[in-house]
């Protein structure tokens, strides 16, 4: 049977929305945006199946099936004649697994999965009705033995393995001179200030021609005025068939790219030849990503990797997803708190990439390995690995989203086929990005074979219940490089609670110590993976996904990887905040004139005092069966954190405490630590926030009315004002926990002004007001406090002068 189903034809001379295209030889172009004046035929839509030479049915092209072994696929399309020097290319962006294209029954060329293939047909095009077919072996190899190593390396265990024209297939017809990529290589300064750029306009042409050659960088991809970053031109004698103009240029202040500011640039290429016009556009980005020491660092500063590990599946339609669902995708990712996607296990679609471009994402790519023994397979399958990533590369080496390259996943290595793809990497990537290995075997095995291979940084999976174990690992790979961990997690981890609580508090604190520098989540979604049956799987399907295969959200996996992505503990402490109590009484007239007296300068002269203090603290806890509560409570007495320009307010009397790191810090007088405070103030009365005894007090130790501190005002005249401050009347006990109860101690001569929770269980504080007698008006020069016991500190936290 043969399909009679005819395309709409844009006429030559229309401008279209098309794919730029990759160089003839290797069809591994980003897709390109409007702008290029192509003829371009869609052949997406309905082709005929052929099993045996047969017809079978009608299948959808883009679409993913399963593999039934091999068949043809065939349809027909429309072209006007050729006008001189027009050239016809078709153009596949991904099929699986092994393919052999003809149109017209000619055989144009051979094709592997996952990435761009295209081939010229100029010479067999015919005016009005063309066919195209593809010879598919997506199971069973040909005759030959063609197709053995890419069926090999995507029908494997991993993951279920979909065939067919997976991707867009389309037609285009370009002029006899025209350019096949664009390949943009940058420095940063160190400064950031200026992108020191080289890039290579790479052009394809019939025969030897001269023509002029421009480059334009545009900021934020928006043509208006003074958006051009960069303009650059010359005329270049092209050689027949491949060709290259190289441009050198400065861009100054470039708009970085990061996942918090996805800044693009439109970067737009012109040939202007005798016979032809030619123009080719995509997106790129400017940023720097390196690896130092344990650290990746992003435009100069620390980054770590927050992803997730993403099949590029949905449900049943395989491989082939349609924009809005790509879309979806990514935006759900970058919702949860990701700044990175392991984009698992073999090249995506090249719209996810743009996508990671557009919304900030990082990314990493693969070619397809998993669990392969580089010292046993034959040497055509570690070349089709290679071919596979080196056309990624091609693809996608001017978007800034992409990040690192992954030679393998789960695979036994070697020394040399490491060397040998990170080398090949460097040669073809223009900015050299970060190179390793998925990796699951031991650390003993594999961290020499990364130093002695140069890979960029370290990477392990672990899937454990035991997560001392990822602290271990990080202190065996050690300092000299990142460590990633880019796959755990997993069912078992992820849907149970306390195991995925445990694991993220163990990530969390090897994060905060620099131990790791990036993690990704095993998996995005859930996928199919058949004959697999263990704890992981349902029916067919692994359930290791933060989200289902139709993208339903599980909320208590998004919940824990959302609290990782955003560096909080599994208890975020809300940080106690004091409570201002309503005073019994008024202590300051209503006509009097309140003045905080500053105390930070006394912090200095306080500091012997302060650390004495600190120590009887820390020893005081174990005599109450509290041995934990000093490094519990961060091994020092600090308490709510205040601005400098905030005071506490009582009943409208201003008070200002000293701070310390934006924490208020009481002043302490002990038993052999005399406390001067300056006032320099001409007052009346002054009104003391503290009167409470640490750690110990009434009613606990003294006696009511015993003598606990003496407080002296010194007047600038000399004259001295002894008070007392009696246990039960001026001063009591601040912690308001004794053993297994809540107390209350009261002052009969204070009055309780602010209450404190620093530590629910242990620490629980009061602070006094107490107002000292009126006294004549005169200039008060100090306040002296000493203390009578040794077993108690008197803390002062504010004193404010009252002038009547």
């Amino acid at each position: 049977m043969t399909i009679n189903r005819r395309n709409f034809l844009f006429s030559l001379g229309a401008s279209a929305a098309l794919p730029a295209l990759a160089p003839a030889s290797h069809g591994a172009q980003p897709a390109a945006k409007p702008g290029a004046a192509r003829a371009h035929v869609d052949l997406n839509g309905a082709w005929e199946r052929l099993v045996e030479q047969a017809h079978y049915d009608l299948i959808s092209v883009p679409s993913s099936h399963r593999p039934i072994g091999q068949f043809t696929l065939k349809r027909e399309f429309t072209l006007p004649k050729l006008a001189p020097g027009i050239r016809a290319f078709v153009h596949f962006e991904a099929i699986n697994y092994y393919g052999r294209v003809s149109v017209n029954d000619v055989t144009l060329g051979a094709m592997g999965p996952y990435t761009p293939y295209e081939f010229e047909f100029t010479s067999h095009a015919m005016e009005g009705t063309n066919s195209v077919s593809l010879d598919l072996a997506d199971l069973v190899p040909f005759a030959d033995g063609s197709g053995t190593d890419e069926i090999a390396l995507g029908v494997n265990p991993g993951w279920e393995a979909s065939s067919g024209i997976i991707r867009d297939v389309y037609v285009e017809m370009r002029p006899a001179t025209f350019i096949d990529n664009v390949r943009l290589a940058y420095t940063l300064t160190e400064d950031f200030a200026k992108a020191r750029c080289t890039a290579q306009v790479i052009t394809s042409s019939n025969v030897p021609v001269g023509a002029e050659v421009t480059l334009r960088l545009i900021r934020n991809q928006v043509e208006v005025d003074h958006a051009e970053a960069a303009r650059v031109k010359q005329t270049a004698k092209l050689p027949a068939d491949a060709g290259t103009v190289e441009f050198s240029f400065d861009v100054e202040h470039p708009a970085l790219w990061s996942p918090a500011t996805p800044n693009l640039y439109r970067l737009e290429a012109s040939l202007k030849s005798a016979d032809a016009v030619d123009t080719w556009v995509c997106r790129t980005g400017f940023r720097e990503f390196k690896a130092a020491g344990r650290e990746f660092r992003l435009n100069g500063e620390r980054c770590v990797l927050h992803g997730v590990c993403r099949h590029d599946m949905w449900k049943d339609q395989g491989f082939t997803l349609t924009r809005a669902q790509q879309r979806q995708d990514m935006k759900m990712i970058k919702d949860l708190g990701c700044n990175f996607v392991r984009l698992v296990h073999y090249p995506h679609d090249r719209h996810i990439v743009e996508l990671a471009d557009e919304i900030g994402l990082m990314v990493s790519e693969e070619p397809g390995y998993w669990q392969v023994d580089f010292k046993t397979i034959p040497r055509s399958k570690i070349e089709l690995g290679y071919e596979i990533l080196e056309r990624t590369i091609r693809r996608d080496w001017n978007s800034p989203s992409v990040v690192a390259w992954l030679l393998a996943n789960e695979c036994s290595l070697t020394t040399e086929f490491l060397s040998e793809g990170k080398r090949r990497c460097n040669t073809l990537d223009p900015l050299h990005r970060l190179v390793s290995s998925a990796n699951d075997r031991g650390a003993k095995i594999t961290k020499p074979m990364y130093e002695e291979a140069g890979m960029d940084f370290f990477d392990r999976h672990l899937y454990t219940f035991n997560v001392a174990e990822f602290e271990k690992e990080a202190d065996f790979y050690g300092p000299s490089k990142p460590l990633t961990f880019t796959e755990w997690g997993g069912r078992a981890i992820g849907q149970g609670l306390p195991e995925m609580q445990d694991t993220v508090n163990m990530l969390l604190k090897l994060e905060r110590e620099g131990k790791i520098a990036g993690t990704s989540f095993w998996s995005w979604q859930d996928l199919r993976q058949y004959t697999r049956d263990d704890a992981e799987m349902h029916d067919g399907i692994l359930e290791s996904g933060a989200v289902t295969e139709s993208r339903e959200p599980r909320p208590a996996v998004c919940m824990e990887l959302k609290r990782l992505f955003e560096g909080r503990p599994q208890f975020a402490p809300v940080e106690p905040r004091p409570a201002i109590l309503p005073l019994r009484r008024i202590p300051w007239a209503t006509r009097s004139t309140l003045m905080p007296v500053p105390l930070d300068g006394v912090l200095a002269a306080n500091g012997a005092a302060w650390k004495a203090f600190e120590a009887a603290m820390e020893k005081y806890w174990p005599t109450v069966r509290a041995d934990d509560q000093w490094a519990r409570t961060g091994s020092k007495f600090e308490l709510w954190r205040q601005s400098a320009e905030d005071e506490i307010r009582l009943a409208g009397a201003p008070f200002r405490p000293a701070l310390v790191e934006r924490h208020v810090r009481p002043l302490v007088a002990g038993k052999r630590f005399e406390l001067e405070i300056p006032i320099a103030q001409r007052c009346t009365r002054l009104h003391i926030l503290g009167g409470i005894s640490l750690p110990l007090g009434y009613p606990m130790i003294g006696k009511a009315g015993d003598v606990a501190a003496t407080c002296e005002l010194l007047s600038a005249s000399g004259k001295a004002t002894e008070i007392p401050l009696r246990w039960g009347f001026e001063v009591v006990q601040g912690n308001m926990i004794h053993d297994g109860t809540r107390i209350q101690p009261v002052a009969a001569q204070a009055q309780a002004a602010i209450e404190y929770i620093k530590d629910a269980a242990r620490e629980q504080y009061q602070i006094l007001l107490y107002s000292t007698p009126r006294f004549e008006a005169n200039m008060l020069a100090t306040l002296r406090c000493t203390v009578a016991d040794e077993r108690n500190w008197i803390a002062i936290f504010a004193i404010t002068a009252e002038k009547e």
